[in-house]
C-alpha cells in the first residue's frame, strides 16, 4: 500500500488514453460516480484500483475522468496505520487540479479537494471548501460523506456520529448505507462504547453476511465486552469468508490461547 500502490496507479494512468472532451457529460459523470463506488469498496486488492482506473478511461469526459483517477490515488496513497504517503496525495492534487480546471463548479469533483487536505492534516482549507459546498447543495451525499471523513480525522465523536447518521439519510444506495453503518461501528470501537458497536455491527451484518470485515469488527467488539464465545464464533465467520484475513488469523491463535487467560488478545488489541 501508499508508496508502491500509488506507483502502479501512476503507472496505468500515465499509459492510459484518456477522454479528448474537456467538458462534463452525464456518460462520464455515470462512470465517475461508478469509479468512486469501486473505490470506496477498495479492502486491499491492487487490481481494484488499477481497474477503476481502466474504467475511467473508457468515459467520454476528461474532467470526470481524472477526478476519478485523483480520488483513486488517495485511495492508493492509504498506508498501514492509516497514514497517508505524502507523494500520493500530491499526485492526487494534480490531477484533480486537471479536472478543476476544466470544470470548476461541480460539487463531487471539489469534495475530492477537501480529502485530500483532510488526509494531509490541512483541516483549516479542507472546512473552507466543505462550508463553501454546503451552502451550494445542503443534501449531497458525497459532500456529508466527506464531513464524515473530516469529524473522524478531527477526532470529535458527537459530530461523526451525527454525519453519519445525515449521510445515512442521503445515501442513494444500500452499499452506500451499509458502508456508512461499518464506519459508525468503527466510531464507537475506536469510542470504547463496544455495546453500542456490537449492536451497530450486528445491523449491518443482517443486510450483508457475507461482509468478512463486518464480522472481523464484531468480533473485537466483544472481546473488549469479554464475551469470548461470541468473539470466537464471529472470528470464524471471518475466516469462513476470508481464509488469510491477517487479523482474523492472529485473533484465532490469541483466542486459542487464552482458555486460561486474556494476556494474548489484550498484547493484540492493546488492551
Amino acid at each position: 500500500m501508499g508508496k508502491q500502490l500509488t506507483k502502479q496507479v501512476l503507472a496505468v494512468i500515465k499509459q492510459g488514453e484518456w477522454p479528448k472532451l474537456e467538458s462534463a457529460t452525464e456518460h462520464g459523470r455515470r462512470i465517475f460516480l461508478q469509479a468512486m463506488e469501486r473505490v470506496d469498496e477498495f479492502k486491499g486488492d491492487p487490481e481494484q484500483l488499477l481497474g477503476t482506473i481502466r474504467l475511467l478511461q473508457t468515459a467520454d469526459s476528461r474532467p470526470f475522468a481524472l477526478a476519478g483517477a485523483a480520488y483513486t490515488l488517495v485511495a492508493a496513497a492509504k498506508d498501514r496505520g492509516g497514514v497517508y504517503d505524502e507523494d500520493g496525495l500530491k499526485a492526487a492534487m494534480f490531477w484533480l487540479e486537471k479536472a478543476q480546471d476544466m470544470e470548476a463548479e461541480i460539487i463531487e469533483i471539489n469534495c475530492i479537494e477537501a480529502i485530500i487536505y483532510i488526509h494531509s492534516n490541512r483541516f483549516e482549507d479542507a472546512r473552507l471548501i466543505l462550508d463553501y459546498l454546503s451552502e451550494i447543495d445542503p443534501y449531497n451525499f458525497y459532500l456529508h460523506q466527506v464531513e464524515v471523513v473530516y469529524w473522524v480525522a478531527a477526532k470529535d465523536k458527537e459530530q461523526a456520529v451525527e454525519w453519519i447518521e445525515r449521510t445515512i439519510q442521503s445515501a442513494v444506495t444500500i452499499p452506500q448505507r451499509l458502508r456508512m453503518r461499518a464506519k459508525l461501528g468503527d466510531v464507537y470501537l475506536n469510542a470504547k462504547e463496544y455495546e453500542k458497536a456490537v449492536d451497530v455491527l450486528k445491523e449491518a451484518i443482517h443486510f450483508d453476511k457475507e461482509n468478512a470485515s463486518l464480522w472481523y469488527r464484531l468480533s473485537v467488539a466483544y472481546y473488549r465486552l469479554s464475551n469470548f464465545a461470541e468473539a470466537d464464533r464471529a472470528n470464524k465467520q471471518t475466516l469462513r469468508l476470508q481464509s488469510n484475513h491477517a487479523a482474523a488469523l492472529k485473533v484465532q491463535e490469541a483466542l486459542k490461547k487464552q482458555k486460561g487467560g486474556t494476556g494474548g488478545l489484550r498484547r493484540l488489541f492493546g488492551g
